[in-house]
């Protein structure tokens, strides 16, 4: 029949009051400790999203101030070129009329010149018409018959010339 040991008592005891002791003192600091682990790598993935959000967001506002910049450099550039090109035009337009006023001036000069030399040779040419007119004469003409003569003479070279 059913032996009834004290022995196997005493064991079941012992396993009980270890499964206990081992529950008290192993489990719970274990589990613990393991829960403590869970929640720092929990709380470092949460960090690390965050950090990488911050980064996606600091990206991105990097890549807008980038655009910016190369949409204010072609501003720049074109208000540059606008401005070299309207500069370019006061240039030429001052070097044009310079010009234009060196034009007017030097045939203004050259018309003087021309004009100069006429009464020049007009003058010469009437002073040998007399010459030739008192040697004609010999001596019948007197100042006023000269001058007549004279004015006369300016006058027809001077009608030949203006047409």
């Amino acid at each position: 029949m059913l032996k009834f040991d004290f022995n196997a008592i005493f064991v079941l005891i012992n396993l009980i009051l270890f499964y206990v002791l081992m529950r008290l003192f192993l489990f719970k600091p274990i589990k613990r400790t393991i829960e403590k682990r869970r929640e720092m790598i929990q709380k470092q993935f949460d960090d690390a999203h965050r950090v990488s959000d911050q980064a996606l967001e600091l990206k991105q506002e990097y890549e807008q101030k980038v655009q910016n910049a190369d949409e204010e450099s072609v501003r720049i550039i074109n208000e540059a070129k606008a401005n070299a090109i309207t500069e370019y035009d006061k240039i030429i337009d001052r070097a044009k009329d310079d010009a234009d006023k060196l034009k007017e001036n030097a045939r203004k000069a050259v018309q003087e010149e021309c004009d100069s030399v006429r009464r020049s040779v007009k003058e010469d040419i009437a002073a040998l018409a007399m010459e030739a007119a008192q040697k004609v004469v010999a001596g019948n003409v007197n100042a006023d018959t000269d001058s007549a003569i004279f004015d006369e003479f300016l006058k027809e070279s001077s009608d030949k010339d203006e047409s």
